[in-house]
């Protein structure tokens, strides 16, 4: 039976772990999934459970753990003869709970952040919808200028 590698890493939104995750995935040539971009890509596409994390997220509401674990192991599971990094899951017990079921988990990374960087981090951070990249507008602004009225529509401060 062949050995997968299968590695985590884990921290608070801000402190890095989409900047990091894309360095270790180009390097050590992983497959990569970030719980963050399949929640962006349900909603985007409209999907019954990406409406209905919508709705939790748009009242300020955590996205339930049963909800985010079926969507983000769903990807897992179509990767289960590729090494890979998973960003930002599990984020409770009952998350590594599901996670653990389904696959062994070699290694994690947890990013300990200071709380005024993460907030500094995040005042300037902005998505791009159609995309599901993430800018910062300081130190990592996108190409086109946001204030572009035609691509208003597409940005959403997070």
């Amino acid at each position: 039976m062949a050995q997968y590698f299968r590695f985590l890493i884990m921290g608070p939104p801000g402190s890095g772990k989409g900047t990091i995750s894309s360095r270790i995935v180009g390097d050590f040539n992983l497959s990569y999934v970030s719980s963050g971009d399949v929640l962006r890509s349900h909603i985007l596409h409209k999907t019954k459970e990406g409406l209905e994390a919508k709705n939790y997220i748009e009242k300020g509401k955590l996205v339930p753990d049963e909800l985010v674990s079926n969507l983000v192991l769903e990807k897992v599971k179509l990767l289960s003869d590729k090494n890979w990094l998973l960003d930002g899951f599990p984020r409770t017990a009952a998350q590594a709970d599901m996670l653990s079921a389904i696959c062994d988990i070699k290694r994690a990374i947890s990013l300990d952040v200071p709380d005024e960087i993460i907030v500094s981090r995040l005042k300037g951070r902005w998505l791009h919808l159609p995309s599901g990249r993430i800018y910062n507008l300081e130190f990592n602004p996108p190409k086109v200028p946001k204030e572009n009225a035609f691509t208003r529509i597409y940005w959403q401060r997070v």
